[in-house]
């Protein structure tokens, strides 16, 4: 992206240092990230050196860098600020209960869901691998999640929120523009959208929108699990469960 348009150009280097971290990238080097940004790499060791020492960065044994532990303050700050843990973290609670899975809890940021919450089952905790999500994000179009907020925005925004790089993560994965259409449609009709396995083999997602008191659509929610036991005889009982549960959350979201 093109820096003209920042007034603070340094600044602007420096986020776009901390941009280039990622869950599947966790680690870089000051060679990568000079590569990667087309910057000169003393001035990239100068901007990582600097976050570096105020605790944006860390460096490890192996000499490369990582996102700091102070970034985990701004993380807890923003969430307390949407104010959802207090909103909906109970409700998703009893949609895990009721439904012996796991549930998902995402907002829209461009054409990606960004994830806040995952709740795991207590009946299952010791089979079911845990993991925390808070931060991670993925494409709307193959979501359960993400179709379920993506269908219930405007139309007209639909192209802009459609990955343009559509990844076919697995063999169920619609990358065609106009099939994915063609479930968005599909999916607003009906109120909730079903994930067959397009981003994980072998699971399930059953997502729906979570609209605030004023008809505004904020985030979506969704239970998720292996298709043996999320199967489609299943599907109307968490739908009835995600309704509840989405009502009761726009009672309290203003």
């Amino acid at each position: 992206m093109s820096e003209t348009k920042y007034k603070v150009k340094s600044l602007a280097k420096a986020m776009r240092v901390l941009e280039c971290f990622s869950v599947k990238e966790p680690e870089l080097g000051v060679t990568q990230l000079a590569e990667r940004l087309n910057m000169n790499k003393s001035n990239v060791y100068n901007i990582v050196d600097t976050l570096r020492e105020m605790g944006y960065l860390e460096q490890k044994n192996n000499s490369k860098y990582c996102l700091g532990i102070k970034m985990l303050e701004y993380s807890f700050i923003v969430n307390e600020h949407l104010g959802y843990p207090r909103a909906v973290y109970d409700i998703l609670q009893e949609i895990s209960q009721q439904s012996g899975e796991i549930v998902y809890f995402g907002i829209p940021k461009q054409d990606k869901v960004l994830y806040l919450y995952v709740i795991h089952p207590r009946s299952r905790l010791q089979v079911m691998p845990y993991r925390e999500i808070l931060g991670e994000t993925a494409p709307m179009y193959c979501t359960g999640i993400g179709k379920a907020m993506l269908s219930n925005l405007p139309q007209s925004e639909w192209p802009d929120r459609i990955t343009k790089n559509r990844i076919k993560y697995t063999t169920e994965t619609i990358t065609d523009y106009d099939a994915i259409i063609e479930d968005l449609v599909r999916c607003r009709k009906r109120g909730y959208a079903i994930d067959d396995g397009a981003r994980e083999p072998g699971m399930r997602c059953v997502g729906m929108p979570v609209f605030d008191f004023h008809n505004r659509l904020v985030a979506g929610v969704s239970i998720s699990g292996p298709m043996n036991i999320l199967t489609y005889q299943q599907i109307p009982n968490y739908v009835h469960i995600l309704q509840d549960a989405t009502f009761k959350m726009r009672e309290r979201l203003y």
